[in-house]
């Protein structure tokens, strides 16, 4: 059972990576990377291992039922016990050999088998004297581990922690497809940063050629083609940058999937924009679905449940200890054969025993001072919970609140970009009159790249919004 609740949780956590909407994708390019980073990043693969070990430690709660063999032999001579000493010996006065065997049975007591060979030195009548005795037994908790409680309990500890494991791969899930698409937009935004700062470029090499031309035929003054050749270097010099960043960027996207080999993308500059004109409203998402679909929430849920049965178990370790046994034995002896039964020392074959055995601690410090901790790690869980809760409800709105300005941001943008190019034609035709400066296209130039550039910004800065309400959220789905 635990098995197949173990496959729904892995299928569940492959769900959060595969199957969500993406923010941003080309084609099945993000959706790829999420995969990949599922079957290659060290932290989700970590929280796999530890969802795997926490299972097997749940399985391994079945030796309980494993039976329990025992053997002894030895010789006892005037030895004598005493209550309470829980030191026991063979046999007195004779040389023992025993062997038997206990395990335990549902739903709540524990059987035994067993048989001993003795040699038995001066009873009564006889030098020596062979008995053979063999015995069934039974004792049945009443208090303590009552219809095996601390199992009950051992498998309820085992399965929180198993629980809190699966939540935390969740979570470590959760984070891993977060930090995946963000750092696939800001691939994307650095492309396209790139991409701008070439075409500034042209225009700057464009202008200089220009102002070349417009000197040799005596339009302009010679002093204007320093300015145009300055910019032009500056324009080479941010080209240059914008690769960088754009080459670290990648960088950063195979290190957030968990590969080392280098990555390369398959849309180009207008993928960004084409992608945000495609983004719908943000949908709504109460706070309470939102916490329960975050495996950071869940797994503090079920660590307070862990803490909850440690108290239980603690609690379990106050009871009294009583119970009850019962047996049967069958005992016979023989003067030379080992294997005979004969009814020599005793004139009844078959006994039985029936005991009622109590046992209490005088003081419990250690139960009690464990429930004190685990009562207050509970307390302390309660805080982390509540700490999580604020911090979604926070995320949510921050996320919320990012997107709608974002989307603002490109509306203004993008009806700037228009009269930045009317504007930068006007200078053109000015300059080609010999009515401007190269200076004066030279600014229209840098206007209309850093208007670019911040639709740029803004469209990533809408995508990583909606990114971050996705995981804030848990990427939960009505």
């Amino acid at each position: 059972m635990i098995k197949r609740f173990y496959c729904g949780i892995m299928c569940f956590a492959a769900a959060a990576i595969t199957s969500f909407f993406c923010s941003v994708c080309v084609g099945n390019e993000l959706a790829e990377l999420l995969k990949e980073g599922e079957e290659s990043n060290p932290a989700v693969l970590a929280a796999k291992w530890k969802v795997e070990q926490a299972l097997l430690k749940h399985e391994e709660l079945n030796e309980f039922f494993d039976p329990s063999l025992f053997a002894g032999i030895g010789r006892a001579d005037k030895a004598r016990n005493f209550p309470a000493s829980n030191v026991t010996s063979l046999t007195n006065d004779s040389y023992d050999a025993q062997v038997g065997f206990q395990m335990p049975v549902n739903p709540g007591a524990y059987i035994s088998f067993g048989g001993a060979k003795r040699l038995l030195k001066d009873p009564n009548g006889y030098d020596e004297l062979f008995q053979t005795i063999y015995g069934f037994g039974i004792r049945v908790p009443l208090l303590r581990d009552r219809q095996f409680k601390s199992l009950t309990l051992n498998r309820a500890l085992a399965m929180a922690e198993y629980n809190m494991n699966v939540s935390n791969l969740l979570k470590v899930t959760q984070i891993m497809r977060r930090d995946i698409e963000l750092a696939y937009i800001a691939a994307y935004e650095k492309l396209s940063a790139y991409r701008v700062s070439q075409e500034a470029t042209k225009r700057f090499q464009k202008l200089y050629d220009e102002t070349i031309e417009l000197c040799r035929m005596k339009v302009v003054s010679d002093y204007q083609i320093f300015s145009s050749k300055l910019e032009l270097q500056i324009g080479r010099e941010d080209e240059e940058k914008a690769r960088v960043a754009f080459e670290l960027s990648l960088h950063n996207l195979a290190n957030a999937v968990g590969i080392s080999r280098d990555l390369a993308l398959a849309g180009d500059q207008k993928a960004l924009l084409d992608t945000a004109q495609q983004v719908v409203e943000l949908i709504e998402v109460s706070e309470q679905d939102a916490c329960h679909a975050r495996g950071a929430y869940l797994e503090i849920k079920n660590n307070i449940r862990y803490a909850q049965v440690q108290l239980d178990m603690a609690e379990e370790e106050k009871q009294d200890d009583l119970s009850l046994n019962f047996g049967v034995t069958a005992q016979g002896e023989h003067p030379d054969h080992p294997f005979e039964m004969d009814e020599i020392l005793t004139d009844r074959r078959f006994g039985t025993e029936i005991s009622l055995i109590w046992k209490r601690n005088i003081d419990y410090r250690g139960p009690n001072t464990r429930m004190a901790r685990y009562r207050a790690r509970i307390k302390e869980l309660n805080e982390n919970l509540r700490s999580v809760q604020l911090d979604i409800y926070i995320a949510m709105q921050d996320a919320a609140l990012n997107f709608k300005a974002a989307k603002n941001r490109l509306a203004l943008v993008n009806e700037g970009i228009e009269a930045a190019q009317n504007h930068l034609a006007a200078q053109q035709e000015r300059f080609r009159l010999g009515e401007a400066t190269s200076t004066n296209v030279t600014d229209a130039q840098k206007n209309l790249t850093t208007i670019l550039q911040r639709q740029t910004t803004a469209t990533a800065d809408l995508l990583r919004a909606r990114a971050n309400y996705l995981y804030a959220t848990g990427y939960y789905q009505p």
